[in-house]
């Protein structure tokens, strides 16, 4: 039986966008509109200023992106720094008006300058993904440090992950941690530091004491945000009885919400879960339907489980061929079962031809991966 236990993934990839769809271009009205009053004073917009921010918003809403870049256009240039931040996402991605990759960056740096907290998170993406300017993961931490202290839970979080795991900076686990708990404490959270948190506690990752009350308060938290990784593992931590007593039902709960969204470790699962008619009714088709579905979400435990239903023919025609190719793949991606199962369909030529030399190179692989292995009995046996 594989359960796919997998930690939550860093990443440093983030998106920002306006609502709405891309209308016309619109002309470029520092030249054509007539001169306007004073909008902002001292940084902040007067009542004119108001509703032309308002009424920006509205057209923005609406995908009248256009409209919507005329309104804020004069604000920015009288130094409103959300203005400026909008301005820098329209030119970005050319909503309203041609991409302008230069000029976006310009405008974002203004808004920065004037202490706009998502201006830093988003000129630190472009620097840690090398988008329109030199890639620089340090120059990246520094602006989303300098988000933090504005108290922006999203740059808090993009510190902290990247100084906790050491993601092309210098590691420094404590600062990057302190800097998770501000983004998962923040009056507007982040559900991404709650989740990262919980997966911390619950696996006592990088020097940090594994604490499973720890890990499910803040698994709960991000979980009530709709982040999958922490739905499912909750669901883990139901499963297993870890932190209190199992509860395999609630297990499967947190597994459904999760999968709903397309979590591909819950949809094998709950495969799992129908395969053995174990507090779900068993049903080897639909458990073959949620192992393709994680397999093709990229979950390998996924992968050799449809490989397995193909090879057995449960829930559907046998395929041993197919089933092979699968086990190859997982094999080919360092899956530890899935190299142990494509040995043993080589050792015995079972939808595949005979090779006693290159099964025992797989042999080999998944031995040396701590996986249990004895090839001795063909794959049809073993599966039974």
């Amino acid at each position: 039986m594989n359960i796919a236990l997998r930690p939550l993934l860093a990443s440093v990839a983030v998106a920002f966008f306006l609502s709405g769809c891309a209308s016309a271009p619109a002309t470029d009205t520092a030249k054509t509109a007539p001169q306007y009053g004073v909008l902002v004073q001292n940084g902040k917009l007067t009542e004119e200023g108001e509703l032309r921010r308002d009424l920006g918003l509205e057209h923005s809403a609406a995908g009248r992106h256009g409209a919507a870049y005329a309104q804020w256009l004069p604000l920015a240039e009288q130094g409103h720094s959300e203005s400026q931040f909008n301005l820098g996402l329209m030119l970005r991605d050319g909503l309203g008006v041609p991409a302008d990759p230069a000029k976006s960056l310009e405008w974002t740096r203004k808004a920065a300058a004037a202490n706009y907290p998502d201006a830093y998170l988003a000129l630190g993406v472009r620097h840690a993904n090398g988008t329109g300017v030199n890639k620089d993961p340090a120059e990246a931490l520094r602006l989303w440090r300098q988000g933090a202290a504005l108290g922006d839970a999203n740059s808090a979080f993009y510190a902290g992950q990247a100084l906790f795991f050491g993601l092309d900076v210098a590691r420094d686990g404590p600062g990057g941690l302190k800097l998770l708990l501000q983004a998962a404490q923040a009056d507007t959270p982040s559900v991404r530091a709650q989740s990262i948190l919980g997966m911390i506690y619950l696996t006592g990752e990088e020097g940090v004491p594994r604490d499973y009350a720890k890990a499910r308060q803040w698994l709960s938290l991000a979980a009530a945000g709709e982040e999958s990784q922490a739905q499912h593992h909750l669901g883990v931590m139901y499963q297993f009885g870890r932190g209190g007593p199992a509860d395999q039902r609630k297990a499967v709960a947190w597994y459904e919400r999760a999968a709903r969204q397309g979590n591909p470790a819950s949809l094998n699962n709950l495969g799992t879960f129908y395969k053995n008619g174990k507090v779900l009714p068993k049903d080897v088709k639909k458990a073959r339907e949620y192992f393709e579905r994680a397999h093709e979400g990229g979950n390998l435990d996924g992968t050799v489980n449809l490989g397995d239903m193909l090879f057995m023919g449960r829930g559907g025609a046998a395929e041993r061929d197919k089933a092979v190719a699968l086990y190859k793949q997982a094999a080919d991606a360092a899956h530890a079962p899935g190299q142990c199962r494509y040995a043993r369909a080589l050792r015995h030529g079972e939808g595949v031809a005979a090779n006693a030399d290159e099964a025992a190179l797989w042999l080999g692989k998944a031995r040396a991966a701590k996986q249990a292995c004895d090839i001795q009995l063909p794959l049809a046996a073993f599966l039974k």
